[in-house]
């Protein structure tokens, strides 16, 4: 019979465990999350944003190709027969030109429009003198697509700043839950050993009956304390899953990482601070809208220069005509000012207010960031010092309740007295965890002000 239950026991040390738990590490969700995750796939959209801007506004500066027909016949009469094909190019300056052909024919032509008979080529330069000059819609608008760029990866930033801090979050809540679980779990099991034996010592008439009811009311007391801890660790496990998918039904949680505990030595976190960032981009791109606007309270101004040919011969005509560019050309200019211009400074008025907005929120969120990162830092200490203090409370209550167990099994002690010493104990552990979950919040929410991972 012995040898029957020593085989057994054998078997069962041995043998491979019915649900084989996985260790998983915060590092390995981060980077699952960071890639899978919706959230994070909307992060990689917003960053996107921005290099599809700056496309956008290079593609002001694009050559473009224009053609035009138009013709009139009837009853025969061929009234008019226009054609013009070109290309124009705004460059990154104020300067734009243009080259093209046009041709003509017909009965009734209209005189602005009668060229050659061999048709014209044209080359034409158009330059703004006063509005335009120095900047200009186009010109802002390609400035505006590089603060985009930054601007958008800023934002995709603060996105995974937020979902790396919500996960880091929930992986200590569930790693607290589960670490109070099983304190819980193992105080149940010496109950019940202790049980047990009180059990096997008042049937041995060393015990009275009391002692054995004390125990057994310690032990469905605990019960209910595992019970109740058992769904705030399943609601844990379930918080943790809505941001990792892959989470294993068995997986328990690894050793704290370093970034639980240790606060990041970054002195200058508020120069990269991608909330910051994002307000300093938004308002460099109102300071430079309000360029735009200043340039608008000047009077427009612009010329043009056509130099004309005949056919494709440019210029048309010889040197007894005049010189190359005085013998055949066009020449232009537009003027226009309002009176009271009262719409452009009413829009430089409204950027100077959003600009003084835009500073404004800077300054705000850069101060209440920077005490917010002290305010959590100071706490990070406090919490660290309860947890050391907490570890001396759980190697004294450990002591305690050895030395009350020993007087126990000598006939010293009662049965509420042990109960008590393991009840201080189990207190004492869940109080250390309760601190070291403490600090492990106050220094994860600290990274996530300062955005220092």
């Amino acid at each position: 019979m012995i040898r029957l239950t020593l085989l057994s026991l054998a078997l069962l040390a041995f043998a491979p465990p019915a649900g084989a738990q996985e260790v998983i590490g915060l590092e390995q969700m981060l980077e699952w999350t960071l890639r899978e995750h919706p959230i994070a796939a909307m992060a990689d959209a917003v960053e996107a944003r921005g290099p599809a801007e700056l496309l956008k506004a290079k593609g002001a500066f694009d050559p473009k190709l224009a053609a035009a027909y138009d013709r009139k016949e009837y009853l025969g009469t061929e009234y008019f027969d226009y054609g013009s094909a070109g290309v124009e190019w705004q460059s990154p300056y104020a300067l734009k030109l243009a080259g093209g052909y046009e041709f003509s024919s017909g009965t009734y032509l209209n005189d602005e429009r009668t060229v050659p008979e061999a048709g014209q080529a044209y080359l034409a330069i158009k330059l703004p003198l006063l509005q335009g000059l120095l900047t200009d819609a186009v010109r802002i608008d390609r400035r505006l697509g590089d603060i985009a760029v930054e601007r958008q990866l800023a934002l995709a930033n603060i996105i995974r700043n937020e979902l790396r801090y919500d996960l880091s979050l929930r992986y200590a809540e569930w790693r607290y839950a589960e670490r109070a679980l099983q304190i819980a779990r193992e105080t149940e099991e010496l109950i019940r050993i202790r049980l047990d034996n009180t059990i096997g010592l008042f049937e041995q008439g060393d015990k009275p009956a009391v002692d054995t009811l004390e125990a057994r009311v310690a032990l469905g007391s605990q019960r209910l304390t595992v019970a109740e801890l058992k769904v705030d660790a399943d609601l844990a496990r379930q918080a943790l899953a809505e941001l990792y998918w892959p989470m294993p039904a068995t997986a328990r949680p690894a050793t704290p990482p370093a970034e639980f505990t240790v606060l990041p030595t970054r002195p200058d976190w508020v120069s990269g601070h991608p909330d910051l960032l994002e307000l300093q981009f938004t308002l460099s791109g109102y300071q430079l809208e309000q360029r735009l606007k200043r340039e608008q309270l000047k009077p427009q101004l612009d010329v043009s220069y056509y130099l004309l040919g005949n056919g494709l011969d440019l210029p048309a005509g010889d040197d007894q005509f005049g010189g190359p560019f005085d013998r055949a050309y066009k020449l232009g200019a537009t003027a226009s000012y309002p009176i009271f211009n009262r719409k452009a400074n009413a829009s430089v008025q409204l950027g100077q207010l959003k600009i003084t907005e835009g500073e404004a929120k800077l300054a705000d969120k850069t101060q209440a960031l920077q005490f917010k990162a002290a305010a959590y830092a100071d706490a990070s200490e406090t919490f660290r010092q309860q947890f050391t203090d907490a570890e001396i409370l759980v190697t004294q209550a450990t002591r305690l309740l050895a030395a009350e167990r020993e007087l126990f099994s000598l006939g010293e002690s009662t049965q509420f007295l042990l109960n008590s010493r393991e009840q201080s104990l189990q207190k004492a552990l869940l109080t250390a965890e309760k601190a070291r979950f403490s600090l492990h919040k106050s220094v994860l929410t600290y990274r996530y002000v300062t955005a220092g991972w």
